[in-house]
């Protein structure tokens, strides 16, 4: 077995140009559903980029040897020239601080304990609690070597309502950072409790109301997804984007920032070893940025975002980190909103248009000052309309996986009752 600086050095004598993206990780985690379930992984490989006048090659192996390089040379002789086919340059990021260093397997068995309390107060479908800490290191003949450890840990809960005369839909929530201790157990749990009591009593929607609020959580599941692929530089050079650079989608302003510590999808490199820094995608409405990787960053003509991401057996795409939604107006939550905090269905939306729709079967009503919970509704729209739709925020920030935003309140969509 060869390291990586030997393996690029060999390839450099050869007349090429050659990148190594490794990858060291280790996970546990805990389930208990019907049973309990553990497993501990531990995982190491190896990504060979090399380049030479505007060719490719890629091959991965989870040994570091000649052979995986020689794998690499060959499909770069059958790859068709690009211009833009050019090895990243050196970069020197400056390197968060990413790692707790906190032991992963007690701290996730204490966890998925503490969660069992729920068995007490709802129908418990599924407990969840794991962590990994993973070691990721980039290394090229520019000159490049960078390397971090990354920590990141994850409880979750489905529960729901279930007695002999009903049933009501499963409620998934989770809470997710670089340490457990940086989980409420308790928020989350308590979270719980209240949406399963909400859901257990459901009225149909008579009256359509004339707003929306979504929640952090129904952010994450629906705005994350049909923003992540709009701001793609690669579909919006293809033209796949619904949204155009330069035009005005309401007010709100939307931030990609990977170097936030405590967000477990923040790195202080992307996966071609180039510092990362916040990028606005959307200030005050305006489309005005958009994420790249090296390779779009030169086919577009514009400045690299560094948002490369990867695995050790796959060449760089573009992905976001943590995006994080500013809105100047605030909102108080009034009588008949319909508060969403659950959708499925993202999956099936149009992404070229930006159009969707989903079951949203967790959401409730404001009455009285009470939430009152909703059967199952349709929410139906396209993104532009979402945005534009956008009249303010409520309530306070959260942060839920990759959004970290508060409520939006949004008219403008149609719901189907």
């Amino acid at each position: 077995m060869s390291d990586p600086f030997s393996l690029v050095n060999r390839a450099k004598n050869l007349g090429y140009a050659c990148e190594i993206y490794y990858v060291e990780r280790w996970e546990y985690s805990l389930a208990k559903e019907k049973q309990y379930q553990s497993s501990n992984l531990k995982e190491m490989g190896y990504g060979v980029r090399i380049f030479k006048d505007g060719r490719v090659g890629f091959a991965f192996s989870t040994d570091l040897t000649d052979e995986v390089l020689d794998r690499a040379i060959s499909v770069l002789r059958v790859s068709e020239r690009d211009p833009n086919n050019e090895i990243p340059p050196a970069s020197k990021p400056s390197l968060l601080s990413l790692d707790r260093g906190e032991d992963l397997v007690e701290p996730s068995k204490e966890t998925l304990k503490s969660l069992e309390d729920l068995q007490e107060k709802v129908n418990v479908v599924g407990l969840y609690a794991s962590a990994t800490r993973v070691k990721v290191g980039v290394v090229n003949t520019e000159g490049l070597d960078v390397s971090e450890i990354r920590s990141s840990v994850h409880a979750g809960v489905t529960a729901n309502y279930k007695d002999q005369a009903i049933v009501t839909p499963e409620i998934y929530e989770s809470r997710s950072g670089r340490s457990f201790k940086e989980i409420q157990t308790d928020e989350l749990k308590e979270s719980v409790v209240e949406k399963v009591s909400v859901t257990k009593s459901r009225i149909k929607l008579e009256t359509k109301p004339s707003r929306i609020v979504l929640n952090t959580k129904a952010i994450s599941e629906l705005l994350y997804p049909l923003l992540s692929y709009s701001v793609n530089g690669e579909n919006v050079y293809r033209k796949r984007s619904p949204l155009d650079l330069g035009q005005v989608y309401g007010m709100i302003t939307v931030v990609d920032n990977p170097r936030n510590e405590k967000s477990e999808l923040s790195r202080s490199f992307d996966g071609e070893g180039q510092a990362t820094s916040e990028r606005t995608l959307i200030g005050k409405g305006v489309f005005q940025g958009v994420l790249t990787n090296w390779y779009w960053s030169r086919k577009m003509g514009v400045p690299n975002s560094a948002s490369a991401v990867r695995s050790y057996m796959s060449t760089p795409s573009v992905g976001p980190s943590l995006m994080q939604i500013f809105c100047d107006e605030k909102q108080e939550l009034e009588e008949n909103d319909l508060v969403v905090d659950q959708v499925q269905g993202v999956h099936t939306s149009n992404w070229d248009t930006g159009e969707f729709g989903v079951v949203v079967p967790v959401a409730w009503v404001v009455r009285k000052g009470e939430k009152v919970g909703v059967r199952e509704v349709v929410l139906s729209g396209d993104l532009k309309t979402l945005l534009r739709g956008v009249k303010g925020e409520v309530g306070s920030r959260k942060r839920v996986w990759a959004i970290e935003s508060p409520d939006l309140a949004v008219e403008g969509l149609t719901i189907v009752s």
